[in-house]
């Protein structure tokens, strides 16, 4: 179950009378986006993130009143993980989750899953670590074994990307696009205005949108890339970029 704005408000506001803490499930980068919008609203509650490991996208959110001392906290308590371990060599990510949905379980107990090729590491919620290790026993085609692990021994995933150096005429985000995903910008313009281009986890509907270093910007089927830094200028007065796609 997604996470709507409403949804997280309301835990937010059930914080702040109840003065108590409240956890999420795994929530997604552009759910964290709107939960953090939604606390700097409220002076008297603070929230932090989690995912099991420094890396992670997916997180659990803590929200707490503020009078409360959480620097000393290390791991959010409901987080677990669980190690498969088989020949995955052929199977994808997706197929890893869609075996563990497969189980009935839903979305959000679900965080990262770091898929190497004899073993993968998942982060699950702590409610449903014993009923994945008595019913998963296949992914695919492939028996596989699975066995909890404490959150220290996660091995943390190789970011692993491609470098792109070009030049454009603008740091629009149609132009962006284009040149990041390789593909022309009348077609880049068409998918932004599509609803299938975000921003730093949020849609943007604007091929006109102005694009700054450090942002990260996703093409729905197409994957990722974060535009890196402006180099400089060329003599015809285009500009110099590095981008990073992500494999």
């Amino acid at each position: 179950m997604d996470y709507s704005i409403a949804r997280l408000e309301d835990i937010a506001k059930w914080v702040q009378k109840n003065k108590r803490d409240r956890y999420t499930d795994f929530l997604s980068m552009r759910e964290q986006k709107i939960l953090l919008k939604l606390i700097k609203q409220f002076d008297d509650i603070n929230c932090r993130f989690d995912g099991g490991f420094e890396m992670a996208e997916r997180k659990m959110a803590h929200i707490y009143p503020k009078f409360k001392n959480v620097a000393d906290e290390t791991h959010i308590v409901l987080i677990n993980a669980i190690r498969i371990s088989g020949d995955l060599s052929k199977l994808s990510h997706r197929d890893v989750l869609g075996s563990i949905l497969g189980l009935g379980i839903k979305r959000d107990k679900v965080g990262d899953i770091i898929k190497r090729q004899e073993n993968c590491d998942v982060i699950v919620h702590n409610d449903i670590v014993c009923y994945i290790l008595m019913n998963l026993n296949k992914i695919g085609k492939e028996r596989v074994n699975v066995n909890s692990i404490e959150l220290d021994e996660v091995i943390e995933p190789e970011i692993k990307y491609d470098d792109i150096n070009t030049t454009v005429a603008s740091i629009r985000l149609d132009s962006i696009v284009a040149s990041g995903f390789k593909i022309s910008r009348t077609k880049a313009s068409e998918m932004i205005k599509a609803g299938l281009a975000e921003v730093n986890w949020e849609t943007k509907l604007e091929p006109s949108f102005e694009i700054k270093e450090g942002d990260i910007v996703s093409l729905r089927g197409r994957g990722r890339i974060k535009f890196e830094e402006i180099i400089g200028t060329t003599k015809k007065g285009r500009i110099y970029i590095h981008i990073l796609k992500y494999k």
